[in-house]
């Protein structure tokens, strides 16, 4: 075979395994997150779903203002949602997260008051 040859056949070999690896770390954060932290929060997610702690609504990628508290004070207190986090105006509209919860509003969006 040509150099060339190979040189293109392993370029194509390591653009499909780095495109593979991505494609699955993708699936697997989304799958495996949603379900489990959904019922730790009051609401249990019935209300906005993934877009209670995600920017985009149905998840994965940048979390929203509640999403980023819940990452520093829920998932270190062993994913509890505490009084800590209850007591937290996230989205620093005025109104604290239980509060919020307690409305069905959005504690990760300003523009959602109780």
């Amino acid at each position: 075979m040509k150099p060339n040859t190979i040189r293109k056949r392993a370029k194509l070999s390591a653009l499909a395994t780095c495109l593979v690896i991505t494609f699955s770390l993708g699936f697997f954060s989304i799958a495996s997150s949603r379900p489990f932290r959904m019922g730790r929060i009051p609401d249990k997610g019935k209300n906005f779903g993934c877009g209670t702690c995600h920017i985009n609504p149905r998840g994965g990628g940048a979390r929203n203002s509640f999403g980023s508290d819940y990452e520093k004070i829920a998932i270190q207190a062993g994913e509890k949602y505490t009084g800590d986090l209850g007591k937290t105006d996230s989205d620093g509209d005025g109104y604290d997260n239980d509060r919020e919860f307690e409305a069905g509003t959005n504690p990760g969006d300003a523009r959602s008051k109780p």
